[in-house]
Order: C-alpha cells, then structure tokens, then sequence
C-alpha cells in the first residue's frame, strides 16, 4: 500500500479555501462515494468493488485525514492537508488530489529540462474523441489509449513533435462520456489540417478494433482537434495560452471528484473493478527521465509515473543472466487478491491492521520531516513535530 506523496501537504488550494474545509470536503466526499459503491457492488455481486468500497472509507476516515500547521520547506511555513495512509483508488478524492499534485511537479520539470530548438514551440494540442453511447467508460478509456498509441508512433507526429506531456480527461453526457486529450508538446509547425486527418483515423482503426464504427458529427466529418501557442502569459488571443494554463489542462488528472455521482452503477462497479488502468498521464519523447531513475510504478498502477513508454508497449530492458542469478523473493499478497481470498470478517480486520499500522509509520515519519509542525486529524488526535516535542 502506497503512503509517499499522498501524506505532503497541497500547495495549490484555492486563497478562499482553508485546509480544514478541504479536508472535511474530501472526508464527506470520500464516504459518500465509498458507500455508494459498497451499495452497487453487493448489488451487482463484485467482491472486489465491494473491497475497493472499504478501502475507500478507511481512506476517508477522519482518523487517516489530517491537517497541520508551520509545515515548512525552504524556510517557509505553511498549513496544509494530507492523509496518513493512501488507498490509491482513483475513485477516492484525497488520492486523487495527491495524484494531481504529483502529475504537476513532474511536468513542470519535464518542461524545464527539455529545451527549445530552433525552430520549435511549446504548442498546447487538444484532440477530442467522438462520445459512444452505450460504451462504458472502461472500455472507452482503453480506446482512447489505444488510439494514442498508434497516432503517437505516425510519422506525421514524429516528423514534427520531440518531446511533451500528455494529460487524459473525460466528461459525462446525457449520451455517454465525452473524452479528450491535452497535449503540452515541444514541436515545430504543425498542419492543423494533417493533425485532424491523423487523429482521425487513428481514432476510427481504434474503435473498429472493438467492433464498433465511428461517425463525427462535425462539419468536416472529423474528429475536432485544436492547437495553441504556449506563452509565459496570455496575451488576450484564443490561440494562445499561458504556460501554467496549459500545465493545469494537462495535469486534471481524468475527471473531478463529483463526476463519478453521474456514472450507472455499473460503470461505477467497473471502474473500481479495474486492476490497473491504461496511462492517464504520461511524459513521453526527449522529456522522459532517463532510465534507471527514481521514479517506479507503484502497486496501486500509479498512473502519474512513466519510466517508459508504457502506451506504446515499451518493456524494461533487463540482463537475463542478471534476473536468473537472483533468487526469487516471495510477494506478499496485495491488498487487492486479499479482499477476494479472505472472508469478509476477517478481510475488514487486516484492512484495519494495515492501515493503522501505516498511519503509525507515517504519522513518525512526518513529524520528524516537519520538526516544527502540529498535526491533527479530523478525528481529534494530535501529533507534534520532533522539535516541539523536544523542546517540551
């Protein structure tokens, strides 16, 4: 169970917003959607909707959600708001925020590692996918990615596109979900005619992949894409827009929490159903790390990491001989195949166990990170940083 980043503090609150309303926001919300989940998993018979259920209330307990005061970094002090221990679920709004949070810092330093070339630009690239009724979202998401990754490997996209960042979002209409993605790239000119031609088709093999046929109803017959200019500022022109508008498109991180009220409940059930979900986020072209750094994918399928090109089936590059000489290490079971294999009792008391025993380790670690900051969690309980409790 991961329980890194989720516990850092928000640096990107709204001003009217106070870290105690956030918190008591993603408490209420992580409950009402954990119980509404529980209710259409007993309904639809899933044991692992109705675990990921209990998982999400654990993660919305008032004992796992905290927040603090003179938190500090780089000498400045600061409030902010966290949990001590994650789920990782995507439907769980306190992960999902951490998750945001995570996606931007990292692009950001993609953007500011990788620079220009003459000749190039940061363009800002929105390509839209045609709303399927009756599709749920599980399988839509696949087809978005899908069609990624074979537009993403076109020469028209290589020839003019080096590096860049993409983002996936989807909204929920009265005749189903409505999905897009935001591209923040490093590229020469693109032909706006070629980009809606390329996307296009890629998004029409895609769907026919799953036996369903594609009709836009657009003007062109087309899928709508869209390309601006990215400036430090925006400089009153719809076709520009400024680098940190740009970044919160690209890093929305799918949807907000709200959106999941208007799912069928068995969309619901299905998306909590689904163990590791395609690339949401990802950096790709000269703005990925390089290999062998810090970043790995967690057991949750963090979908803000990427080592590698994931979309496009890339794999680790590993010594055979290497792998062959170590000796096997036996996994603990996750989370996930313990909520299957257990009964029901005694499933809630290790879930129980484990997230106490990370808050436990958590709570510890923060204090000693954040020496002159006092914790407490909605539940009431207090903790103090290591040098306040010293100096009492």
């Amino acid at each position: 169970m991961r329980a890194s980043a989720e516990a850092l503090p928000n640096l990107n609150f709204p001003a009217h917003k106070s870290v105690a309303g956030i918190a008591n926001y993603r408490a209420r919300r992580g409950g009402e959607v954990a119980a509404r989940l529980a209710s259409a998993a007993r309904a639809c018979g899933s044991a692992v909707a109705l675990g990921v259920s209990d998982l999400l209330r654990e993660c919305s307990a008032p004992a796992n959600i905290w927040t603090a005061t003179d938190l500090d970094a780089s000498g400045e002090l600061f409030d902010g708001v966290g949990i001590y221990a994650a789920c990782g679920c995507r439907l769980c709004p306190s992960c999902s925020a951490s998750l945001r949070r995570r996606s931007r810092r990292r692009a950001r330093v993609a953007l500011e590692s990788c620079q220009l070339r003459r000749g190039e630009h940061h363009r800002f690239i929105t390509l839209t996918m045609p709303t399927m009724t009756g599709a749920p979202l599980v399988e839509t998401m696949r087809v978005v990615q899908r069609a990624w990754s074979l537009f993403s490997r076109r020469r028209f996209w290589l020839s003019a596109v080096r590096a860049g960042i993409k983002g996936v979002e989807f909204t929920i209409t009265p005749t189903g979900y409505h999905t897009h993605l935001h591209v923040l790239a490093i590229s020469t000119w693109i032909a706006h005619a070629g980009l809606r031609a390329e996307w296009s088709h890629c998004v029409r093999k895609a769907w026919a992949e799953q036996g369903r046929a594609v009709i836009f109803n657009t003007p062109t017959g087309e899928a709508i894409v869209d390309v601006r200019l990215v400036r430090a500022k925006r400089q009153g022109s719809r076709v520009v827009i400024s680098t940190e508008a740009a970044l919160q498109e690209v890093t929305k991180y799918v949807t907000k929490s709200e959106s999941w009220d208007a799912l069928p409940d068995e969309h619901l059930v299905g998306v909590a159903e689904v163990q590791r979900w395609a690339r949401l986020f990802e950096v790709f072209g000269d703005a990925r790390p390089p290999r062998g750094g810090k970043e790995r994918a967690s057991e949750g399928g963090d979908a803000s990491l990427d080592t590698k090109e994931i979309s496009r089936g890339g794999a680790p590059c590993v010594d055979a001989s290497l792998r062959a000489s170590q000796p096997a290490r036996a996994r603990p079971p996750t989370l996930r195949e313990l909520m299957i294999a257990l009964d029901r009792q005694t499933w809630l008391s290790v879930l129980a166990l484990r997230f106490a025993e990370r808050r436990a380790y958590r709570k510890a670690a923060l204090c000693d990170r954040y020496s002159f900051a006092r914790f407490e969690t909605l539940a009431g309980e207090v903790s103090l940083g290591s040098l306040i409790k010293w100096q009492r």
